[in-house]
């Protein structure tokens, strides 16, 4: 089976190294940057959780500066995409040239609307609804570090291929210890997961600290409130999502499992780089001002976050 990783920063990194452990799998894994091209020019060090080295003699790195190789065109069974909001439709015109007839693609990107992109270039009979609760970050250019453990969702979305198409790539994420499960709601699946990105990405970003720092009372009473204004947006979308105690224990729980991961958007700001609040915190006030839903914390952390960092 050939897996193609596209966009991979933190959380693709993770991916391509635990999944280059997995017996009769092909990995392409395509970067960009300083990291991407450490990892073409030297391989890929993973730490944390797990300790690996992926040499660039047993896993292909490609480069988007310098392009794919026309000979990997059409040969790709599952196409992972992992890169931030902004480059969802560039990485799934990627991967429209990667994948074989019958491949399909995922996107793991945080935020809403991603789906849908891939929808319109590949068709919805190519695309899995996913997301990822696994902590990754990285240190320095060609290290990733496994800061939390965390599960793989994948799901089904109207006109999408089912759990009986998933299940080659469900049994490699399993084999790579990426504790994969199957929703029959992918579109719930991707709003729970939302609904934590809102609540700890800003929160966390804007005090400057790892997850578990958002598990002191005052800190995870803002957090979950600020999930609460998204969950009622979800829900008036008529979106099947948990009860709010049940949304409460899952965000403790993910804060508890991935405390000592530093969030993609504090990565972000410390590096200059554009952050995802636009398809999160903002994506969640737009759609409760369409719905005459009041979201003043979604909208706050926004106007904070973009006076943190303007991009």
């Amino acid at each position: 089976m050939r897996i193609a990783i596209l966009g991979a920063g933190s959380l693709g990194s993770l991916y391509a190294a635990l999944l280059s452990r997995v017996h009769g799998v092909e990995l392409l894994v395509h970067g960009q940057g300083p990291h991407g091209a450490h990892m073409t020019a030297h391989g890929l060090q993973l730490d944390g959780e797990d300790t690996h080295f992926v040499s660039n003699s047993d896993v292909f790195f490609s480069l988007e500066e310098v392009g794919l190789p026309e000979q990997s065109f059409g040969t790709i069974d599952f196409a992972l995409l992992t890169g931030k909001a902004e480059q969802t439709s560039a990485l799934a015109l990627l991967a429209h040239r990667l994948l074989s007839e019958n491949g399909m693609a995922l996107c793991l990107s945080n935020g809403l609307g991603h789906a849908e992109k891939c929808i319109e270039i590949l068709g919805p009979q190519r695309v899995f609804a996913a997301t990822s609760t696994h902590g990754a970050w990285r240190p320095s250019a060609g290290v990733v570090q496994w800061a939390g453990k965390g599960q793989t969702v994948l799901g089904s979305l109207p006109g999408g291929p089912g759990e009986t198409e998933a299940k080659p790539l469900l049994d490699a994420l399993s084999s790579a210890g990426l504790e994969p499960v199957w929703s029959s709601d992918g579109l719930a699946a991707i709003w729970k997961k939302v609904l934590l990105n809102i609540a700890i990405n800003p929160l966390a970003a804007l005090a400057g600290a790892e997850n578990g720092t958002l598990l002191e009372p005052d800190l995870f009473s803002s957090a979950f409130s600020t999930m609460l204004e998204g969950a009622a947006v979800a829900r008036i979308e008529r979106v099947n999502i948990p009860d709010d105690a049940e949304l409460e224990n899952l965000l403790r729980h993910v804060l508890t499992a991935t405390s000592s991961n530093v969030c993609s958007m504090l990565q972000d700001i410390r590096a200059g780089r554009n952050t995802e609040i636009a398809v999160l915190n903002q994506a969640i006030s737009l759609r409760g001002e369409r719905a005459g839903i009041a979201t003043p914390l979604n909208q706050m952390l926004t106007s904070m976050v973009k006076a943190l960092h303007p991009r």
